[in-house]
């Protein structure tokens, strides 16, 4: 066989496993209607692709909403702009234009469809990014865990940023590696475009992106060998081109203008003055202020990097996590991240991680491979370090997806181990891992859901954490169905512990009552 039909032949194969990811994801998240948080993307994204006005949930960079923005059809209605203060008017305001002003099942169908294409699209730059630098089987492996993890494919469908967030950051990681390995200027252009779209994924990617630029400074000075001081300063000059180039790209995602709006406005709900000054932090107060001032990055990335700084970083306040069973009091416990990533990959896919760790110092690795797995690890380690430090951990795992995603490459060593070897036993060994984790959670029907046997499995998580990952609201069907059915004949108002948004609930139909309305409130029994 050519080696032109042997590379047809496995982009063949890699398009096959991003497809298995796409309708996995589709048949476990079939029964979800949308997020809390998807609204407010969706409707941003819309506006961003209409007007170029970023004023709008500046909170997250525009990479997916631009995205699925731009794919909504002309029948998505967008009010007209109006002045909105602080985050809760701003999210009513929102969910008023999806849920009031348009057709949510619609708008979800087309959001669906364009997550899934955008995901779809770095999953197979990844596969064959991998396949240059570490080789086809590794990429193989690579990619099927991804199709397979439950977590992934329930994010795959869904407008956040958690998943580009990972899949960018992967993407670049691969991508360092192989500048690092060869110092092309080709791999300076696909890394600096990486690194870009995962600045515009979302904020904290700038963890992972200062491992990979760590990691290109290290492998600068080893051109000291080969070439002396020309040869690391020719390094360094390409590692800051790719910087650069990053930059642009993040520029790009905001239409090149400094200002929310092409009109030189900036209509946040906030002033972004008001925004730098609440932080408590001076480094990242003077910082951000410096770059405002000097016009360094769009005002709307650092009104966003503000408010990640704020509730991420700093902290929401939230003083009681729930983790593995145990209430904790004041700031999380340092384990919480471990655990909850530990609780969510299936036990076969985490067998195939520590077997691929476990296996890496005994295979033979080309140059390009030693460091892209710098790159991952030092990326998922340093975003690990971020994560430990803050106080995030109600956002359960998709705040750490990027750690999980870095899992999916050493499960891929794995399945390169097993073809270097040519080993029937090794081989068989790894298949029946990836094989029995397909088998125990295909049926899972609602992956975001899913938890492994750790922790009894999904129907159980909840007696072991509270957190994002148990769900964002996406039963709200079956709640409106269930009200439609038996909860309206009795004519009672209706109160839900459950997370779902006011004015979905009200655009419903169903008779929803806040547990206080007002200073007026009649119903002084309580009954719902």
């Amino acid at each position: 066989m050519s080696t032109l039909a042997q590379r047809i032949l496995g982009c063949l194969a890699l398009l096959m496993l991003v497809a298995l990811a796409i309708w996995r994801s589709h048949a476990g998240t079939a029964l979800d209607t949308f997020t809390v948080d998807e609204p407010w993307h969706v409707v941003a994204g819309a506006t961003y692709a209409r007007s170029g006005d970023f004023s709008l949930n500046p909170e997250h960079p525009p990479l997916a909403k631009l995205w699925v923005g731009a794919q909504m059809p002309d029948s998505f209605t967008l009010r007209a702009p109006t002045v909105l203060s602080e985050k809760s008017q701003e999210r009513d305001w929102v969910e008023e234009t999806m849920y009031y002003d348009n057709d949510p099942q619609l708008a979800q169908s087309h959001a669906r469809i364009g997550m899934w294409s955008l995901h779809a699209v770095l999953l197979a730059a990844l596969g064959l990014l991998l396949w240059r630098a570490c080789g086809f089987a590794w990429a193989v492996g690579t990619l099927a865990f991804l199709a397979i993890e439950p977590t992934v494919g329930a994010h795959l469908p869904v407008v956040m940023t958690d998943l580009p967030l990972a899949l960018t950051l992967l993407v670049a990681a691969v991508a360092t590696g192989l500048l690092a390995a060869y110092w092309q200027w080709r791999w300076v252009l696909a890394c600096g475009v990486a690194i870009g779209l995962a600045l515009g994924a979302k904020h904290s990617a700038i963890p992972g992106i200062g491992a990979l630029l760590l990691v290109l400074l290290i492998a600068a000075h080893f051109g000291w060998r080969s070439g002396g001081w020309r040869e690391v300063m020719a390094r360094h000059l390409k590692a800051i081109g790719v910087g650069v180039l990053a930059v642009i790209v993040l520029w790009a995602q905001y239409g090149f203008h400094f200002h929310a709006n092409r009109d030189g406005s900036d209509a946040f709900n906030r002033p972004i003055a008001e925004k730098i000054n609440e932080l408590n932090l001076p480094h990242w107060r003077k910082g951000i202020a410096l770059a405002d001032h000097f016009e360094i990055l769009p005002r709307a990335y650092l009104w966003g990097l503000a408010d990640t700084v704020r509730t991420g970083v700093e902290g929401r306040g939230i003083g009681m996590h729930f983790i593995w069973g145990t209430t904790h009091h004041g700031s999380p416990p340092w384990f919480s991240w471990p655990l909850i990533v530990l609780s969510k990959i299936p036990l076969a896919l985490l067998g195939s991680v520590l077997l691929g760790a476990l296996v890496l110092w005994r295979m033979r690795l080309a140059a390009s491979a030693r460091w892209t797995l710098a790159a991952v690890l030092a990326a998922c380690a340093l975003h690990m370090v971020a994560l430990v430090g803050s106080g995030g951990v109600w956002g359960g795992v998709r705040h750490a997806l990027p750690v999980l995603a870095a899992g999916s490459v050493l499960s891929g060593a794995a399945v390169a181990f097993a073809w270097q070897r040519r080993s029937r036993a090794s081989m068989v060994a790894v298949a029946a891992l990836y094989v029995a984790a397909f088998a125990m959670t295909i049926r899972e029907p609602r992956l975001w859901e899913y938890h492994n046997e750790l922790v009894g499995g999904s129907a159980n998580s909840y007696r072991y954490f509270e957190n994002e990952g148990l769900d964002l609201g996406q039963r709200f069907g079956e709640i409106r169905d269930f009200n439609a059915s038996t909860m309206a004949a009795t004519g009672l108002p209706v109160y839900s512990d459950y997370w779902m948004g006011e004015e979905q609930t009200r655009a419903a139909k169903i008779n929803y009552r806040r547990r206080v309305e007002n200073l007026d409130d009649t119903n002084v029994e309580g009954i719902y």
